[in-house]
């Protein structure tokens, strides 16, 4: 069954943008805020992350440098630009646009924030 394929955990938070005010009336080039809220949207989501599989060498522990993509179960409410942290290993990413996979679940693109084997 596809419900034993999403054997991870992860937290989702939803983004809000804001306008940055201009500075000394000249526009910004960004001119969006993003934040998040202190507590995840949808908590211990169930998903399974794909690792790309190189290791970092850490100084006290080794670790997988990054996941690369993310799989969730179909229906799971998640936007481009949300913050997912995998809750195995305390990493965060950020999700890139999802897709459905014939109504069975949704794969969505990731990109590393921070933290050790930020590339």
């Amino acid at each position: 069954m596809i419900e034993d394929f999403f054997r991870h955990r992860c937290d989702i938070y939803a983004h809000t943008d804001t306008d940055k005010p201009a500075k000394y009336g000249l526009p910004i080039e960004a001119g969006k805020s993003r934040s998040y809220p202190s507590t995840p949207t949808t908590s211990a989501a169930p998903c399974y992350f794909t690792y790309d599989g190189e290791i970092v060498p850490g100084e006290a522990n080794n670790a997988y440098s990054r996941a690369k993509e993310v799989s969730l179960p179909y229906g799971t409410v998640i936007s481009e630009g949300d913050k997912v942290m995998d809750t195995r290993f305390n990493q965060e990413y950020t999700a890139g646009f999802p897709e459905d996979v014939r109504g069975k679940y949704v794969f969505v693109p990731l990109r590393k924030v921070g933290g050790q084997g930020d590339m």
